[in-house]
């Protein structure tokens, strides 16, 4: 007579993704240039920006969302070359700026105060504001 055995073996794995440390709903005025979010990365941590709601204008009449107006990408009233204008951009302390747009999720390579903005350079005319949930996972 043969006798059956059935061994179950329990495998349990835990991963470490991080936890959402600051996250914050932040309102970004398209008047004053580079908006001070109150959020401090540090390099390496996972960084997560996504357009929520509002409109705003590099000029009267206009009402655009984070992607901007479109336009001259190499207008000399852009902050950004290459880049719609007035999209949503953003940057760490002084260094170089990021297109944000609709959503940017990349590891932070620099330590510092985030700052958002309209990518815009004459800011006497602008109006409205951009809501932006800003998520940072630490390394």
């Amino acid at each position: 007579m043969a006798t059956l055995a059935i061994i179950v073996i329990s495998c349990s794995f835990s991963f470490d993704l991080g936890s959402p440390d600051n996250y914050e709903i932040v309102t970004i005025e398209a008047a004053r240039g580079w908006n001070e979010t109150g959020i401090i990365v540090g390099a390496g941590d996972l960084l997560t920006i996504k357009y929520v709601s509002g409109e705003w204008s590099p000029w009267p009449g206009g009402a655009y969302d984070a992607i901007g107006s479109g336009g001259d990408p190499r207008c000399r009233c852009n902050v950004m070359d290459a880049v719609s204008h007035a999209a949503l951009i953003g940057r760490i302390e002084e260094n170089q700026p990021f297109l944000v747009g609709k959503e940017y999720r990349h590891q932070v390579g620099e330590n510092g105060k985030l700052y958002l903005g309209i990518n815009d350079v004459d800011l006497y005319d602008n109006s409205g504001s951009l809501e932006v949930e800003v998520t940072v996972i630490r390394k």
